[in-house]
């Protein structure tokens, strides 16, 4: 073990673009063998992932922490969703699925006594209204993710894969991912962070790839350092011990 003498010893975390400690969950509803809705030739499975994965990018975008419940055509029972979720840590999870049955537009579901739930499904409906969704409001069901889950949770249904008008706004990937950039927004709403479109983020803003550090503490013992440098790695962050 390297040793280190001088009056101090500092502790940063670094990384590009906003620091931030936001970490959340994203579920991409149905896969492998099991489809979810089918319509038009379209499987529901595949609708969802691709929302989900260009939710992620953008959440990413922003530096914060994302957990996937899977990134590929996989098995992915609800009931395993739900433990990776609890396991994680992330204080935000949302399932994203296609609806069936004929109906007309987006909706979203929380648990009925999650006030913050109430408040994060209200965002993304908020957020696919923007992009010309219509929406048919947010519902409380007692479904198992939102339910079994530990921290906020929704359930986001983007549109009826089964309706000629909500199959029209769906059924290219672009579109898919417009609904995911969407939904990003309404987390980063609800997590407080300012969303930044691309034109900024590759302009001279902070993610021009400048590299940040935020310095969490300074001591004058190196085994005290060292200590609290394992703590931070063991919650996730990249931690860089300088000796002054």
């Amino acid at each position: 073990m390297k040793r280190f003498r001088g009056r101090a010893i500092v502790l940063f975390l670094y990384g590009k673009g906003d620091f931030n400690m936001a970490k959340v969950f994203l579920s991409a509803g149905h896969g492998g063998s099991d489809p979810g809705a089918v319509a038009y030739g379209m499987k529901e499975k595949d609708i969802n992932l691709q929302i989900m994965l260009a939710c992620h990018n953008e959440l990413i975008r922003h530096g914060v922490t994302v957990v996937c419940s899977r990134t590929k055509d996989e098995n992915d029972p609800v009931s395993q969703e739900v433990k990776e979720a609890n396991a994680c840590g992330a204080s935000v999870a949302v399932s994203f699925h296609t609806n069936a049955g004929k109906g007309d537009g987006s909706e979203s579901y929380y648990y009925a006594i999650s006030e913050k739930g109430k408040k994060l499904a209200q965002y993304c409906e908020d957020e696919t209204k923007k992009i010309g969704q219509n929406s048919r409001g947010i519902k409380t069901k007692n479904l198992a993710f939102t339910r079994g889950t530990k921290m906020v949770a929704v359930l986001c249904e983007c549109a009826f894969i089964d309706n000629d008008k909500d199959n029209d706004i769906i059924d290219t990937v672009a579109e898919q991912k417009a609904f995911g950039v969407a939904y990003a927004k309404a987390i980063l709403r609800y997590l407080g962070i300012a969303y930044k479109s691309q034109s900024s983020s590759n302009g001279s803003g902070s993610s021009s790839g400048a590299l940040y550090r935020v310095q969490v503490g300074a001591f004058g013992n190196e085994i005290n350092a060292e200590k609290f440098a394992a703590e931070l790695k063991a919650k996730g962050y990249s931690v860089i011990i300088k000796q002054y």
